[in-house]
């Protein structure tokens, strides 16, 4: 039987097919294209401020002495009474070529009030114009100086995640392994993995997704070429890059992932989880039938949303 949308999410996206119909597609490795689409999508979304819950513009040094802008999403109530809490470092979605930290911060605010625990959402930055590795590196500065601050901000340095959507997870996943590699102590606690862009070969399109996807593999293609160069595809891919280079994750911390089955990612995830598993390391799962990349940004309120997001809470809740 083949695929087809969740119907629920088909009831929301069907009146807006005739205009979607219209829109040209983009070529490969146009960024200023997708860009430009991003900001169009990015002016129209209206997500409402999360009530108890502060945001706060902070600065830290990368690793190369550049000043990058990190966001701290705070229960206040919690922080003003001096209440000891885990934390998360954020990075926010893209295709490693476009977005910021502040364009999705309301809904990394809704999270933080429904789970009570703070978020650190980064800035980093962007390819092409800052290519690998310095998208990865901006993200671990931004952990060592959340660890190195915990006090400051009231949190436990033996309860720090990562998190993230989409290119934001795939830095999240690359995140851990330096973290790993590096001895970092105390370690990672947890990993929540929101469809994370994991493997810069999955180039081939899927004949039963390509045409519901709402990320497609010229996309795809667009984003690693941007991140990676004229390294895409090939052997010498560092996992910190793209995870699904990833040979074992044996020390990594727990991980959950999900994914929709319309998204293109869900093999490459499927494939990332299974490496967990074999390692003897708690993953959980999700692969949600009909939807495609980042639905719910379309979606906020169909019953697969509000179970994806019972799930995801859950999760960061497990740390």
């Amino acid at each position: 039987m083949p695929l087809k949308y969740d119907p629920d999410f088909f009831e929301v996206l069907k009146p807006l097919l005739p205009t979607l119909s219209q829109v040209p597609p983009l070529a490969a490795h146009d960024i200023d294209g997708r860009r430009q689409r991003h900001e169009a999508q990015i002016a129209q979304s209206n997500i409402p401020e999360a009530p108890g819950v502060a945001i706060e513009e902070l600065k830290f040094q990368s690793f190369d002495g550049a000043l990058i802008t990190i966001l701290r999403v705070y229960p206040t109530e919690e922080f003003a009474n001096g209440k000891i809490t885990p934390a998360y470092l954020h990075a926010h979605g893209g295709g490693m070529m476009f977005g910021a930290a502040r364009n999705y911060i309301n809904a990394q605010a809704h999270t933080v009030a429904a789970t009570r625990i703070p978020m650190f959402s980064v800035d980093y930055r962007k390819a092409p114009e800052h290519p690998y590795p310095t998208p990865i590196q901006d993200a671990y500065a931004a952990l060592l100086w959340i660890q190195e601050h915990a006090s400051t901000f009231n949190i436990d340095p033996s309860r720090i995640g990562v998190t993230g959507e989409s290119s934001g997870a795939g830095l999240a996943a690359g995140v851990a392994i330096m973290a790993r590699d590096k001895g970092l102590s105390p370690p990672l606690r947890k990993q929540v993995l929101i469809y994370p862009m994991l493997d810069d070969r999955n180039t081939t399109p899927l004949p039963d997704v390509e045409q519901m996807a709402f990320w497609k593999v010229d996309d795809n293609l667009t984003g690693w070429t941007a991140l990676l160069g004229e390294h895409i595809g090939k052997k010498d891919v560092s996992p910190y890059a793209a995870p699904a280079r990833l040979t074992s994750a044996e020390g990594l911390p727990p991980i959950y992932a999900d994914v929709g089955d319309l998204d293109i990612f869900k093999f490459e995830i499927i494939d990332y989880v299974q490496k967990f598993v074999k390692a003897g390391i708690s993953a959980e799962f999700h692969l949600y039938p009909g939807l495609p990349h980042g639905w719910e940004g379309l979606a906020p309120m169909i019953p697969a949303t509000m179970r994806a997001a019972a799930n995801r809470n859950r999760a960061l809740l497990d740390i």
